[in-house]
C-alpha cells in the first residue's frame, strides 16, 4: 500500500479525474521506478566489465527513468512522456550494442525489448512504430556484419562468457518484471471497473424504481383530475344556460376555457404516460395519405378562420400510400397543425405540403416568431416551455411535440425542425411508402 502511495505522489491531481488515464499515468510511473532500479545493476556491470560507455549510458538509464515520473507530475503530456519511456531505453541499447561488438554484443537483443516496453506502457500504435524502428534497426546491424563492419568492442573480451551470462538473462528479467507491473495494473483496473458496474446497476435500478413511482404518481393525479374538471366544464355550460350578465358570461367562460385547456392538459399527460410503457411494435396499414391530411386541414377550418389564417395544402395527384397507423397519423398532423395555428399572427397563411422521396415527407410551415437556435434543443423534449408563446393566448402544454416524436417512433418514422431563412418553422415527417 506504502508502494502504491508513493507512485501515486508523481501522478499529476488532474489524472485523478479519468480512470484510464491515471491507470496509463500509474503504469507508467511504475514501470519507469523499476526500470530505474532495474539499471543501477547494470551500472556496477559495466565497472566490473571495464566498459566505460556502459557506465556512462547505464548510468544516464537510472537518472532518466527516474526523472520520468517526476515529469509525470507537471503538465507536459502523458503521450509524450509515455513515448520518452521507449526512447530512453533505445538510445542506450542501440549506442552499447555498438560499442560491444554490434551484432555479437550481448546487447544486441535487447533491441527486442523496445517496441514491448512502448506496447506495455505506450499503447498499441507507438509499439507498432518502435517495432518498424527495431527491426530496421537490427536488420542494419546485420547488414553491417555481412558486410565485415568493424565495430569496437569496448569491454574486457576475456570476460565475454560472463558478460553474455549477466546481460542475456537480464532480457527476459526487466520484460518480466513491467509485464507484472501492468498485469497488476490491470488487474486493479478491472476491479475498479468492476466495482463501478455495480454502483451503475445499483443506481440505475434504484433510479428506474423512482421512475415508475413518479410515473404512477402522474398516471394517479391525471386519472382523478378527469371527473372534476369535467364537471367544472359541465357548469360552466348549465351557467351559461341561465342567461347571467354580461360581466358573469365573461366569467363563466373564462372559466369553461380554464377546464378545457386543464383536461387537454390531462390527456396529454396520460397519452404519454401509456406511450412511455409501449415498445411493442404497432400494427402499420397502408394509408391513403392526401385524403387523411385534407381531412384534418379541414377539421381545423373553423379555428383557423377565427384567427383569420389560411391553411394552404399543396395539390397532390400522385399517388401516396404510407405504411402508418391511422389514429396515430392523425394525432400527428392534428398537433402539427394546431401548434402552427397557435404560434402564427393572425393573418399570416399555414402551408402544408408534400414531397415524394424513397419515403413521403410532409411539411408543416408557418409564419411565426420561429425557434430560437438556443431551444432548439429542447424541442421535442417533455414539458418544455419555449420563448416563443401562441399568439392569441392559446393553452400549451409543452407535451404536443414531445407526444409527436414518440408516435413517429412508434410508426416506424421520424420528426425534426427546419429553420427558414425568412423566418418562421417548419416541423417536417417522414413515413415508409406502402
Amino acid at each position: 500500500m506504502e508502494l502504491v502511495r508513493l507512485a501515486d505522489w508523481f501522478i499529476n491531481p488532474s489524472y485523478f479525474n479519468d480512470s484510464a488515464t491515471l491507470r496509463k499515468a500509474r503504469l507508467l510511473v511504475r514501470s519507469s521506478l523499476l526500470t530505474s532500479l532495474f539499471s543501477i545493476s547494470y551500472v556496477w556491470l559495466s565497472i566490473f566489465f571495464h566498459y566505460n560507455k556502459g557506465l556512462y549510458f547505464t548510468a544516464f538509464n537510472v537518472i532518466g527513468y527516474f526523472v520520468l515520473p517526476v515529469l509525470v507530475r507537471t503538465n507536459l503530456s502523458l503521450r509524450l512522456l509515455t513515448n520518452i519511456y521507449p526512447t530512453l531505453g533505445a538510445i542506450t541499447v542501440l549506442v552499447l550494442t555498438w560499442f560491444s561488438g554490434g551484432m555479437w554484443s550481448a546487447i544486441y537483443p535487447w533491441i527486442i525489448a523496445i517496441p514491448v516496453l512502448a506496447l506495455l506502457v505506450a499503447g498499441k500504435t507507438p509499439a507498432i512504430y518502435w517495432s518498424i524502428f527495431s527491426f530496421a534497426c537490427m536488420v542494419g546491424y546485420g547488414i553491417l556484419e555481412i558486410n565485415h563492419f568493424p565495430f569496437p568492442v569496448e569491454y574486457d573480451v576475456e570476460l565475454r562468457p560472463v558478460w553474455f551470462l549477466f546481460i542475456v538473462p537480464g532480457l527476459l528479467l526487466i520484460i518480466m518484471v513491467v509485464s507484472i507491473t501492468f498485469e497488476s495494473t490491470l488487474q486493479r483496473a478491472m476491479l475498479d471497473v468492476e466495482s463501478q458496474k455495480k454502483t451503475i446497476e445499483s443506481q440505475s435500478n434504484e433510479l428506474s424504481k423512482l421512475l415508475e413511482e413518479k410515473d404512477q404518481i402522474i398516471r394517479i393525479l391525471a386519472h382523478d383530475l378527469k371527473n372534476p374538471l369535467n364537471n367544472i366544464t359541465m357548469l360552466s355550460k348549465l351557467l351559461e344556460k341561465e342567461n347571467p350578465t354580461h360581466e358573469s358570461m365573461e366569467i363563466v367562460h373564462m372559466i369553461g376555457k380554464a377546464s378545457n385547456n386543464a383536461n387537454v392538459l390531462v390527456k396529454h399527460v396520460l397519452e404519454m404516460a401509456t406511450l412511455d410503457y409501449r415498445y411493442e411494435n404497432v400494427k402499420l396499414l397502408p394509408i391513403e395519405f392526401p385524403s387523411v391530411l385534407q381531412d384534418v386541414v379541414q377539421s381545423f377550418k373553423n379555428a383557423s378562420e377565427k384567427k383569420g389564417i389560411a391553411i394552404h395544402t399543396d395539390e397532390f395527384n400522385e399517388y401516396c400510400v404510407v405504411l402508418a397507423n391511422l389514429t396515430y397519423l392523425r394525432l400527428v398532423l392534428e398537433n402539427l397543425i394546431s401548434n402552427a395555428l397557435k404560434f402564427s399572427p393572425p393573418g399570416k397563411p399555414i402551408k402544408v405540403s408534400i414531397a415524394l422521396t424513397e419515403n413521403v415527407q410532409v411539411r408543416v410551415r408557418d409564419y411565426g416568431p420561429g425557434i430560437s437556435v438556443d431551444e432548439e434543443g429542447l424541442l421535442f423534449k417533455k414539458f418544455s416551455r419555449l420563448s416563443a408563446r401562441p399568439t392569441a393566448n392559446e393553452d400549451s402544454s409543452g407535451l404536443g411535440l414531445s407526444l409527436v416524436k414518440r408516435y413517429m417512433e412508434l410508426m416506424n418514422g421520424r420528426v425534426w425542425f427546419e429553420r427558414p431563412e425568412d423566418g418562421g418553422a417548419v416541423f417536417a415527417i417522414e413515413l415508409a411508402k406502402a
